[in-house]
């Protein structure tokens, strides 16, 4: 793959990421979210709240490990880490801070 292929491609992936990041900050994926829970766990609203900040930032945090991934040749060694510890965290979160009744 050339230079100029990898990095419009990377710059796709990185304007996905920043849309879907804006369309959960403004509520859009709301739907979604309460579609993904079990019927005997419908999220309130203050879990609504959370769950966009939540995953706001993870998205946003995804996008500046690719960035500085494709950047620098040191991180690249170590992105996959940093993509494991990224889910890892916000499972944690998740589990201890958005589902908190």
């Amino acid at each position: 793959m050339t230079t100029s292929t990898h990095i419009l491609i990377i710059t796709l992936i990185c304007l996905i990421l920043i849309s879907l990041s804006l369309l959960t900050i403004m509520g859009k994926l709301d739907r979604w979210y309460s579609w993904s829970q079990a019927d005997n766990d419908k999220p309130s609203e203050q879990r609504i709240k959370r769950w966009r900040k939540v995953f706001a930032i993870e998205i946003l945090l995804a996008l500046a490990i690719i960035v500085t991934s494709n950047v620098s040749d040191i991180i690249d060694n170590i992105a996959s880490y940093l993509f494991f510890a990224l889910v890892v965290a916000t499972a944690v979160i998740e589990h201890n801070w958005v589902r908190k009744v």
